[in-house]
């Protein structure tokens, strides 16, 4: 049911009408116009449990005093709960008031969605606040006027569009002339590794045949006249001997040079 139709309702008609609700969801309903209500309009029970039910027919809104008169009446009924129904709004001074009690306030929303769905939500927290459905009633607005322009005038769409867009450019390009670039390393390229071998000895085949003289003078070898032991030394071969390393070939061609006798004096230079 629209919530025009609940406040246009005569107040017991609404009494009626609540209690009709409470009775879909099982309770039994019992109504107070016959008798002193004490400021309730309805009892329901279920089970064991009773509580008190105030209707309140308003286009405003409910302040903590309605609150808390029902909270003494159901202190006095010795109720085990109570509730405000209204087609109006809750105060947020009432509903601090009535945290910790067993009073549940059920707005104008709460109603509309219990005529509905048959579900009382009084526990949930209101989703839909009014600054929140005032604020979404505005983007509304101005999206259904957007979509009217665009519409019945493209030309002013595209206007928009063209003038914000050269309005934009200088700036994105200030942005971007301000953002210093990003160099990014580039990483080094992986040498191969080199792995150190040893040349092989280039080896001359004329330096093999022909003995070249050592870097260092040879010692002089005794004659037979000089030293009479090296000559039976030379007499028993292999005696005693230490057997000579072979030269080493060089690397490069030997350069010929005249031929020295050992134990021949040098010629003398004229």
């Amino acid at each position: 049911m629209r919530l025009s139709k609940l406040q246009a309702m005569d107040p017991i008609a609404f009494e009626k009408y609540v209690g009709t609700l409470f009775a879909k969801r099982g309770y039994r309903v019992q109504d107070t116009q016959a008798s002193a209500d004490e400021g309730i309009d309805l009892i329901v029970r279920q089970g064991r449990r009773m509580a008190v039910v105030q209707c309140k027919r308003y286009q405003g809104s409910v302040g903590q005093p309605v609150v808390r008169d029902l909270y003494g009446v159901m202190l006095h009924t010795r109720a085990d709960e109570a509730y405000l129904v209204t087609t109006g709004t809750v105060t947020a001074a009432a509903r601090r008031w009535a945290e910790g009690k067993p009073i549940h306030l059920v707005d104008q929303h709460r109603l509309v969605e219990w005529t509905r769905t048959g579900r009382l939500n009084y526990e949930k927290p209101n989703a839909l606040k009014l600054p929140n459905r005032r604020r979404q009633f505005a983007l509304g607005v101005v999206l259904l006027a957007i979509v009217a322009v665009a519409l019945l005038a493209p030309e002013r769409i595209l206007a928009v569009r063209d003038s914000v867009a050269q309005t934009v450019a200088p700036l994105w390009a200030r942005i971007e002339a301000s953002i210093p670039p990003i160099s990014t390393p580039i990483p080094p390229s992986p040498t191969p590794a080199v792995t150190a071998t040893s040349a092989p000895a280039v080896i001359d085949a004329d330096a093999t045949d022909t003995p070249q003289p050592s870097q260092t003078p040879a010692a002089p070898v005794a004659t037979p006249a000089e030293s009479p032991a090296s000559a039976t030394a030379t007499e028993t071969p292999n005696a005693g001997r230490v057997p000579k390393p072979k030269p080493i070939a060089p690397v490069f061609t030997p350069i010929s040079t005249p031929d020295f006798k050992i134990g021949t004096p040098a010629p003398a230079s004229q």
